[in-house]
């Protein structure tokens, strides 16, 4: 079985527009939170920061997190996996991609979207890492958030390298929905009198 992965730029609007049931969210040492973490966060109305500050999540001892989206986005679930690093080493990154895969197949994920925490040997070798954790459960779909040429392009280095069929989908942007015209404004065209 071919594995897909879908590409997508890494925005509010990408998250707005997700056709998934999880979104797997990295959280890192830093703070404020950075990437991915901080536009989920913003989403959230600050849950995430919330639940770091009153130390429900440690993220830098590498727990775990489950939120509910209530609503602010269009998943279910949330799982936040902490990072001991802001840059993992290829040991590192290759442990936590694994873990993510095993727990989102865990979690009976069917669609989950996630982005790539950096990897200080470099950005094709995090692709070759994270195609070797998926390739276990090539029937859940991933939704990778970033770049989407260049990840298109890693993933594609990445997969000749070590023998691996998959497919890469480049998502265009999300669809952006006309203005909202307040009641008190009037039609555009009309005549007023």
């Amino acid at each position: 079985m071919t594995l897909r992965i879908d590409v997508a730029e890494r925005s509010l609007a990408s998250l707005d527009a997700l056709a998934a049931d999880s979104l797997a969210v990295w959280v890192g040492p830093e703070r404020p939170l950075r990437g991915l973490a901080s536009l989920v966060d913003w989403r959230m109305c600050g849950a995430l920061s919330r639940a770091i500050r009153t130390g429900q999540f440690t993220p830098e001892a590498g727990e775990a997190l489950l939120l509910p989206a209530a609503g602010r986005l269009p998943v279910g679930r949330v799982f936040c996996f902490g990072l001991t690093a802001a840059i993992l080493d290829s040991v590192r990154f290759g442990e936590a991609a694994r873990r993510v895969a095993g727990d989102m197949a865990r979690a009976g994920s069917r669609a989950f979207a996630t982005s790539l925490p950096p990897c200080r040997e470099g950005p094709i070798p995090a692709a070759r890492l994270w195609l070797e954790a998926s390739l276990g459960r090539p029937d859940i779909r991933q939704l990778l958030l970033g770049d989407p040429r260049a990840l298109a392009r890693e993933l594609a280095i990445a997969a000749q390298a070590i023998g691996a069929s998959i497919d890469v989908v480049v998502a265009g942007p999300p669809p952006v929905p006309p203005p909202v015209r307040s009641a008190g404004l009037p039609v555009r065209d009309a005549v007023l009198r």
